[in-house]
């Protein structure tokens, strides 16, 4: 039967002490990659969870409306 197919860009959220940082997920490299803040340069984060997921929910609607 038809095998499913992932997104090519997966996200989600880890947490540092009380910091909460939106990730891109590399299935293919075993790893994640921190997202930049344009603001500052370093890496975005939040301190609360639920900033944190209504960012990842932005991106994922941003890329389904790119597509």
């Amino acid at each position: 039967m038809g095998e499913k197919k992932r997104a090519a860009t997966e996200y989600a959220i880890k947490r540092v002490g009380d910091r909460y940082y939106p990730v891109i997920m590399d299935r293919k490299a075993g790893g994640h990659y921190e997202i930049n803040n344009p603001m500052t340069g370093g890496a975005l984060s939040y301190n609360n969870p639920e900033a944190a997921e209504a960012y990842i929910k932005r991106a994922r609607e941003s890329e389904e409306g790119q597509r």
